[in-house]
């Protein structure tokens, strides 16, 4: 008897969240061409600030890792988000008038500041499961969304060029490597281990359908 990937249990018993995620203005409007360019701007100065976390916490990744092919996996992603999308953002950043560094010394927006500590704390926490539970939903849904817009790229020059730098096979090389790493940890876990990582994964999931609306609501901090 053939065992799915644990990659499909997560598809499916997310379903409702994908779907969600597919379906938020943000990313349909993207698709159309048709957001305002002022909240696509607020989307990437808090994704700036994301993706600097999001690097340490994979570098963090690399103490956790069970074998020396996944930790250097781990290294060279965590180096990857820094250079990849650095460049990515230097392009989209200075097209919007944004100074990445005067980027980075802005505060943390509620939504930003809620999924980077969750990820802190599983990279903190482990082990190598949860982490990288926690850290999928960054790769896979970037995929998954940047491939089904790709597939009718809009006429702004802006978003294409974002929409095709997900959906290009070097980013689909790193979103499969913790998919096959994923399907691997679950395999040898044991129940209570399995039901971590899809804590840890829909925690993620929901935050990245979280962080998109952040971005169209154009969230600030209610007080102070």
């Amino acid at each position: 008897m053939t065992t799915k990937p644990f990659r499909e249990s997560l598809l499916s018993e997310n379903h409702e969240t994908w779907e969600a995620i597919f379906s938020l203005p943000f990313v349909q409007e993207v698709g159309a061409g048709a957001l305002d360019e002022s909240r696509f701007a607020y989307f990437i100065e808090q994704d700036v600030l994301y993706l600097d976390e999001f690097a340490r916490v994979l570098a963090a990744g690399a103490g956790w890792a069970d074998t020396a092919e996944t930790r250097q996996m781990f290294l060279e992603h965590a180096s990857t988000v820094y250079a990849v999308e650095q460049a990515l953002h230097s392009t989209v950043g200075t097209k919007l008038g944004l100074d990445l560094e005067t980027v980075r010394e802005q505060e943390h927006k509620p939504v930003t500041a809620a999924y980077t500590n969750h990820l802190h704390r599983a990279a903190n926490t482990g082990p190598l499961g949860g982490l990288v539970a926690a850290v999928l939903p960054c790769y896979w849904v970037y995929q998954r969304v940047g491939e089904r817009l790709a597939a009718s790229p809009p006429g702004h020059e802006l978003y294409a060029t974002w929409i095709a730098s997900y959906a290009s096979e070097e980013f689909a090389a790193s979103v499969n490597a913790q998919l096959e790493l994923i399907d691997r940890l679950a395999a040898q876990a044991n129940a209570a281990q399995i039901e971590q990582m899809k804590s840890w994964f829909r925690a993620s999931l929901r935050y990245e359908w979280m962080f998109w609306d952040q971005a169209y609501q154009r969230l600030r901090w209610p007080v102070g």
